[in-house]
């Protein structure tokens, strides 16, 4: 167990014991009751209405206290509620009376509230507010006007989930022109910080007093540079801003941001940064994040274990939710997106909320705070996954309002001369966090060279991959690279959703499998690759909402969901080739795409990049510009998630 996790024990004991509290003398918590004490005395022990006792020591505690009445509570035998004068503080009476030998305990009457249960109308639906204590949290506070900086694509200031908590930001690209949100993912991250609560609309943010501070750093693509995040960075400091969100990130370290992260730094500024989605592609440290300074979020998922994307290393601080959250959109809509863009939020909240209760605090003190408070997860302490463990807001803002000071990593004592010990057995090392098992890559992954010309085969250098026999004619008849995409493995054999072994391949968009049993063009089956990706990355498909039927679109009870414009034209006009005849029958269409299984909502499709989505049994449907509808990349991320890319 290393010093600093005994520390961090430490500092949540002092807490807990009530050490450190600054209360001062006749101010009473509006915790406990006033002027009243419970005491519970041994059998045969019994008080008076007047609080008076015939057991001579202890009458004579009760009468020093200011005891002028006394009510028994039944069942429990020996169990009073005792009275005095209420400026006197129960917790002083309550250690002189439990000092007496005929008492068995004597304590304050301590207050009980329902924890704060705002009445907005997806509320219920938040999963990750319930799983980081946020309504127990919101009982200490809601947050006061702590300015929040969110770097980002923009804010919809209109949004009636934050209008009027907006205040008036910077455009990076164009200094003159407002920072108004073109792609949906700042507006998003901003509606998981701080969203109205209690509205009776919408959802619920994490700090309901805080404003936000918009700064377009990045555009419409969520694309931004280095100069622009550092002159969008240190204006949001000049501007007041206590805590800067930065859900954005790259791999390579530079000058410029690291020098306008220290700028804030050097001015009590709390910075959180998103660690990054690239958990597949490499997991390299994504900077800001990386830096020490910075608190870095990873993503976990309903189960609470952390997300098969979220990057992770040993400079992750903490993890909070990331998967399938309500939040705000552009034009006041709502959706859910996932993604370590809207974990870290969560944390910038958290930080606002215990700034609300202690603004002398600087970046350090709060990191403190929220770290020493997180609920543990993965190895005891720090680990390279969790970081310190999952946000906790109830926690943190308990600490914050007793909180004793950080004994983290202070200077180091100076030398002073040591006795030369006892022999004493070598230490053993501390042990080390398992390694992230290596999945078992198909060898049908492996790029394979280009075959001889006379092959009766394709090959696609793009992927250096083959496409024979039924499955190449199946791609040639069914919709080819627009529909399938490149092959981006060979034929292999592999377990199919009943269990049995089929020659499968792999494709951008879909996975084939060959079933000769059946006649052309049935032998080839495609499979429910949306409903795989979904389970693969821990979401479940039935907890989305239910769309009903919707006026003007085509409805399935089997899910109830209904499809709409502009998928809908997309469903209908494209499908598996059966009867011959021209265009698509609901049929053909199902044979492709399947049912829907999902509303439209907005998800992060590429870091930092948010589309309208709809997901089907087969397929997931993206509407890019302009109305166009193009299917996700679901067969690369089927194998991201399994490993195997």
């Amino acid at each position: 167990m290393s010093y600093r996790y005994v520390l961090l024990i430490l500092v949540l004991g002092l807490v807990a014991a009530g050490l450190g509290s600054a209360r001062p003398v006749g101010a009473l918590s509006p915790t406990m009751v006033p002027g009243e004490v419970l005491v519970r005395v041994h059998s045969g022990v019994v008080l008076s209405g007047l609080g008076r006792t015939a057991h001579q020591s202890l009458d004579r505690r009760l009468a020093s206290s200011g005891i002028v009445a006394a009510t028994p509570l039944q069942p429990l035998e020996g169990l009073y509620r005792v009275e005095f004068a209420p400026q006197r503080d129960p917790q002083v009476v309550a250690a002189a009376l439990a000092a007496d030998p005929l008492v068995i305990y004597a304590e304050p009457n301590y207050v009980r509230r329902a924890a704060r249960w705002p009445n907005d109308e997806i509320f219920a639906q938040q999963w990750n507010l319930m799983m980081i204590q946020a309504p127990e949290a919101w009982d200490i506070t809601t947050g006061g006007p702590v300015i929040v900086a969110v770097l980002d694509t923009g804010v919809d200031g209109q949004h009636p989930e934050l209008a009027g908590k907006v205040l008036p930001g910077f455009n990076v690209f164009t200094a003159s022109t407002p920072p108004f949100d073109d792609n949906g993912h700042g507006t998003a991250v901003a509606g998981i910080l701080g969203a109205i609560a209690d509205n009776g609309i919408g959802i619920a943010g994490i700090c309901w007093g805080c404003q936000i501070l918009p700064v377009k750093v990045l555009n419409a693509r969520g694309v931004g540079n280095d100069a622009g995040v550092a002159l969008g960075l240190r204006w949001a400091v000049d501007q007041g801003a206590r805590v800067v969100n930065l859900s954005l990130g790259g791999g390579e370290d530079s000058h410029t941001l690291r020098g306008a992260v220290q700028y804030a730094l050097d001015r009590g500024v709390v910075i959180v940064a998103a660690s990054g989605n690239e958990r597949r592609e490499g997991n390299q440290p994504s900077y800001p994040a990386a830096y020490a300074q910075v608190i870095a979020v990873g993503a976990t998922g309903q189960d609470d274990w952390v997300t098969e994307f979220s990057n992770t290393g040993d400079y992750l601080d903490l993890v909070a939710p990331g998967v399938n959250l309500w939040s705000t959109l552009p034009g006041g809509h709502y959706g859910r997106p996932t993604g370590t863009s809207f974990a870290s939020p969560h944390v910038s909240g958290a930080a606002a909320l215990v700034i609300s209760l202690r603004p002398d605090l600087g970046w350090y003190d709060v990191s403190c705070i929220l770290q020493a408070t997180a609920d543990d997860r993965g190895m005891p302490g720090r680990d390279a996954e969790y970081g310190w463990g999952r946000l906790n807001l109830l926690r943190a803002v308990q600490l914050a309002s007793n909180y004793p000071g950080c004994p983290f990593d202070g200077p180091a004592p100076a030398p002073q001369p040591v006795p030369v010990p006892d022999p004493q057995p070598a230490p053993q090392p501390a042990p080390q966090p398992a390694p992230i098992p290596v999945p078992d890559v198909p060898p049908a992954f492996a790029p394979v060279p280009p075959p001889p010309p006379d092959a009766d085969l394709y090959y696609f250098p793009e992927t250096s991959h083959t496409l024979r026999g039924g499955f190449r004619r199946f791609w040639e008849n069914q919709g080819g690279l627009s529909i399938f995409g490149f092959p981006t493995s060979e034929e292999f054999q592999a377990t199919g959703s009943d269990g049995r072994s089929y020659t499968v391949q792999y494709f951008e968009r879909y996975r084939f499998e060959f079933h000769p049993e059946l006649p052309q063009p049935y032998d080839v089956q495609l499979s429910r690759i949306g409903d795989e990706v979904l389970r693969t990355s821990g979401r479940d498909w039935f907890a989305f909402p239910r769309m009903g039927q919707v006026p003007g679109c085509l409805y399935f009870a089997e899910t109830d969901q209904s499809i709409c414009e502009p998928f809908l034209s997309y469903w209908v006009s494209n499908g598996i080739e059966f009867d011959g005849q021209i265009g698509k029958s609901y049929a053909e269409s199902m044979a492709l795409f399947g049912m829907p299984i999902s509303p439209p909502q907005s998800e992060e499709v590429t870091p930092g990049v948010m589309r309208t989505v709809q997901w089907f049994e087969r397929a997931r449907f993206e509407d890019h510009e302009n109305g166009r509808v193009l299917l996700g990349l679901l067969g690369n991320e089927e194998t991201r998630l399994r490993g195997w890319r």
